[in-house]
C-alpha cells in the first residue's frame, strides 16, 4: 500500500486568505518565518478547528523543510504588487547587509 502524505497547502492558504491583502507580510514576520518560528501561524490553524494534531505536525514539518510554503500561503490572496514587494523583501533577507541589521 503506497504511503500518502497529505498536502495541506490549499487548505492552509484558504485559512490565511486575506492575511497579506493589506500591505503584505511585514519584515518582522518574514524574519520569524525564516528563523523557523511558526508558532503564531500554527496556533491560528489550530484555533481554526480545520486541522488535527497530526495535520498540524505535518504542516510544521513542511514549513521547516521549506519556509516558502508558509509564505506562499500567506500571499495566496494578495495582489500582484503586494506579492512582488513581499517576495523582494524575503529575498533581501538573504543579503549580507540585511543579516547584519538583524542584530
Amino acid at each position: 500500500m503506497p504511503s500518502h502524505t497529505p498536502d495541506y497547502r490549499e487548505l492552509v492558504s484558504a485559512a490565511f486568505e486575506g492575511e497579506a491583502v493589506e500591505g503584505g507580510v511585514d519584515v518582522a514576520a518574514l524574519r520569524r518565518i525564516r528563523a523557523g518560528e511558526f508558532g503564531e501561524w500554527l496556533t491560528a490553524l489550530d484555533r481554526s478547528g480545520l486541522f488535527g494534531a497530526d495535520a498540524l505536525a505535518r504542516i510544521a514539518e513542511q514549513w521547516r523543510a521549506d519556509p516558502t510554503v508558509l509564505l506562499d500561503a500567506l500571499l495566496a490572496g494578495a495582489d500582484t504588487v503586494t506579492t512582488r514587494r513581499t517576495r523582494a523583501e524575503w529575498a533581501a533577507l538573504d543579503r549580507p547587509e540585511s543579516r547584519s541589521r538583524l542584530g
